[in-house]
């Protein structure tokens, strides 16, 4: 190769991959590296970037440059604000958050819990506001950059402004770490499309500071993605040789290699499995190779970050085979895993037993793509009998063998959570899927886990192509059926499931043979030549539209509300399966959706002075809170009670001249100068400032009078495809109403119901506890708002 090579290598794990626990990949590597004699480290970047994007000084930094930045348009301005507006609560309490997170005594609290997160959330919208029409969390996270397109990924790595991850690069990458003359390899894992863009920033970086290290791109992504080309990729500017398939052997193969120099005319990747590289603009193969797995080395964690994972523990990932036997007609696993193979369970078994020593955590996941019968079997068995003390969750399907027997055996060596692959209720679906699988076995499985205690989750696929809309919808009645069961006939508190719409993957059954399914392929546009799922349409059953549709009315979302800022479906309100599984083993409570409290009873005294609650966050925004008004609304932010607010504000006044009015000065001045919400009357809008904390009273009634509940101003009611949905624009919060319950809310909208009467109706006092009613003095006088949005409550 003409190069003096240095003897040590650095494995990277690009964001965005998991920040709740580490990624098996990098350190299952590099202890392959370091039981074959080769000097090697590793470097979570993922982790890295996010624990240093999530930090105050981080955070103080991204204030500035979102108020600062030019906005693309609109709704790239409405987040901009709504990143400022969040900031100084985001700023003061992310560290206390994180704390938190990590901590297990946390699980116990659930205010504790809900309030971390939502300073999270707060931190993911200040980082958002300060990019364009960008969104950023830890799941995925879009840019103005798309991830589909060669041209705009290469385009992104250089662009600090538009790239979130190339300006923390710039800020954070420890860039000691590479500049060391010893460094002569750098493996970059790419496992998911998630790491693309931030993944070639980093390439770009590296080869700027470094361009003669060797620079090797593996991962199951990277495995699917340059499977596909023949030619030259703009990619391997950056990237000298990508090892396809499995890692463990083909990479320390090319460090070798690089040492060994090749006979003349000859190419050393030419004796690596799975290699590809650029032969002179033409892409070179080698055949990819199945790794050994029987003497698979341990894991070596040691080099990672574990104090900084967003959750306690931490939850070290293992695995006890490779691959999947089996060949369903919407999953590509097989494509990027080679052949299904299992190691010896007392290896496994002993390798958990380490590490748990090792790093004193008796957390574990087992990240096989399916744990079959014989492995739940053998691991349990060997768990039982080299590390008791333990707990660990892994995923498998539904079978004939999963009987009481062995469910008691999984309780006993630990297993507190088990994902199964329900995908539907339909035997007919589950055919064309080529699941091999039946619902059958599916209903005893589940008895028998439950039974022995074990949590489970179920995943769903919503519109496999033919699938019907009222097969999709007897799969999600039965998924809820179960989680009430394993609840109210077995106790057991922490079973889950969750759906998501069918993906068409080009590498799937599906995608390679879609005349077989009944799809028609749509091709992909002009510039997504990186895209690997494909648009499509059916013969029968569900459209793609429908399917995410059914899909979104399955989440128990009504979409987004229709305030400018604030979206119903809040990522951070997802719960996350580490810390479900973490409950089961602490036998902690779920934690409920918290209550929203309103903050006006007793009411204040009419002549109390009132005063800006503390935190409370306010700008001028450049559009009008209602169609109707002329003004620049006032937006408004109470992080205590999580509330956001738009009022109809005139002219050049300031928020703070509320400060210290009193309750009839405040109805005067919201008079004179027209503010109001939603045309709301000057008392009903004053109310609502107090109702939801934005004003404090330094003097209440020393007893409360009688109450009657009344409809928060703004609520609508969205009534599509048999689902109803009430959202709350100040809070944020969306609920489905169910059967009955539609009536209960008409009737409580357009009645009046005193509180104790509310106290018997269960419905009333959800409605109540999630702020969709509230109280409001017998006998007070409503005027109706001169402004209603259609379907908002009067």
């Amino acid at each position: 190769m003409g190069k003096t090579m240095g003897t040590k290598t650095v494995l990277v794990n690009p964001p965005l991959w998991n920040a709740y626990a580490p990624h098996l990949a990098v350190p299952l590597l590099l202890g392959d590296l370091r039981a074959r004699g080769h000097e090697a480290t590793a470097y979570d970047l993922s982790i890295e970037c996010i624990d240093w994007m999530l930090s105050a000084a981080a955070l103080e930094e991204l204030r500035e440059k979102a108020a600062t930045r030019p906005t693309v348009d609109l709704e790239d301005e409405w987040a901009r604000r709504r990143g400022l507006l969040v900031a100084p609560s985001a700023i003061r309490s992310v560290e206390e958050a994180k704390a938190r997170l990590r901590s297990l005594d946390t699980l116990h609290d659930p205010a504790a819990f809900h309030s971390a997160r939502r300073t999270l959330r707060d931190a993911l919208w200040l980082i958002s506001g300060a990019f364009p029409h960008c969104d950023f969390d830890l799941v995925s996270n879009t840019s103005t950059y798309s991830a589909e397109s060669s041209a705009q990924v290469l385009a992104a790595s250089d662009d600090p402004e538009g790239n979130p991850y190339r300006w923390a690069f710039d800020r954070m990458l420890d860039r000691g770490r590479f500049l060391d003359p010893a460094v002569g390899v750098v493996g970059v894992s790419m496992s998911a499309d998630t790491q693309l863009i931030a993944g070639v920033t980093f390439l770009s970086m590296l080869r700027e500071m470094r361009p003669d290290v060797h620079v090797v791109l593996g991962g199951n992504y990277a495995t699917r993605l340059v499977d596909r080309w023949q030619h030259r990729h703009a990619l391997f500017d950056y990237v000298d040789t990508v090892v396809t398939g499995e890692g463990e052997g083909a990479l320390a193969a090319v460090i070798d290699g690089l040492g060994e120099g090749a006979a003349e005319g000859a190419d050393f990747r030419e004796r690596i499995p799975g290699a590809v590289w650029d032969g002179g603009g033409i892409l070179l193969r080698t055949p990819r190779r199945s790794a050994d797995i029987s003497a698979a080395a341990k894991p070596a964690y040691d080099a990672l970050p574990l104090g900084k994972y967003l959750a306690p523990g931490p939850i070290l990932p293992v695995f006890a085979s490779r691959s999947c036997p089996w060949d369903c007609a919407f999953c590509s696993i097989p494509f990027a895993s080679n052949s299904f193979r299992q190691r010896p369970a007392a290896a496994v078994a002993g390798e958990v037993a380490q590490l748990r020593a090792d790093h004193g955590s008796p957390y574990f996941m087992f990240v096989d793509e399916i744990m079959s019968l014989r492995t739940l079997r053998n691991v349990g068995e060997a768990l039982v009998t080299t590390s008791p003390d333990v707990f660990w969750y892994g995923e498998t399907r539904f079978a004939g063998g999963l009987d009481d027997e062995l469910a008691r055996l999984l309780h006993d060596s630990g297993c507190r959570r088990m994902n199964f692959g329900l995908e539907s209720t339909s035997q007919r679906v589950l055919d064309l899927m080529r699941k091999g699988t039946r619902i059958e076995d599916g209903h005893r499985n589940i008895a028998a886990m439950l039974e022995a205690g074990v949590p489970i989750h179920l995943f769903v696929i919503h519109g496999f192509p033919g699938e019907t809309r009222e097969e999709a919808a007897h799969t999600v009645e039965f998924a809820e059926a179960v989680r009430r069961l394993s609840i109210e006939r077995y106790g057991v508190a922490h079973t889950t499931w969750g759906g998501s719409p069918f993906v068409l993957d080009v590498h799937s059954p599906v995608g390679t043979r879609p005349e077989e399914f009944g799809v028609h392929i749509e091709p992909p546009g002009p510039g997504d030549d990186l895209s690997l799922s494909r648009n499509y349409r059916t013969d029968s059953g569900l459209s793609q539209q429908d399917t995410l549709a059914v899909a979104e009315d399955a989440a128990g979302s009504a979409g987004d509300t229709t305030v400018w800022f604030r979206a119903a479906r809040d990522p951070m309100a997802r719960e996350i399966e580490e810390f479900t599984f973490l409950r089961a083993c602490v036998r902690a409570p779920l934690p409920e959706a918290p209550p929203v409290p309103l903050f006006d009873w007793p009411p204040p005294e009419p002549d109390a002075r009132l005063g800006i609650a503390p935190g409370v966050t306010f700008t001028r925004v450049p559009w009008t809170a209602t169609e109707t008004d002329t003004d620049p609304a006032m937006a408004l932010y109470n992080p205590a009670g999580d509330r956001f607010l738009q009022l109809n504000w005139k002219g050049d006044t300031s928020w703070q001249e509320l400060d210290g009015l009193s309750l009839r000065d405040l109805e005067e001045w919201l008079a004179d100068r027209d503010c109001h919400y939603l045309g709301s009357e000057p008392a009903a809008t004053a109310a609502l400032l107090l109702r939801h904390g934005f004003l404090v009273s330094s003097r209440r009634l020393t007893t409360a009078p009688a109450a009657v509940l009344r409809a928060e101003i703004g609520i609508g009611l969205d009534s599509g495809d048999g689902a109803h949905h009430l959202s709350n624009p100040i809070t944020g919060v969306t609920i489905r109403l169910r059967g009955t319950a539609v009536d209960t809310w008409r009737c409580r909208r357009y009645g009046e119901t005193t509180a104790s009467e509310a106290s018997r109706d269960a419905v009333t006092d959800a409605l109540v506890r999630y702020g969709f009613l509230y109280r409001e003095t017998a006998g007070a006088e409503r005027p109706r708002p001169r402004y209603l949005t259609q379907g908002q409550a009067v």
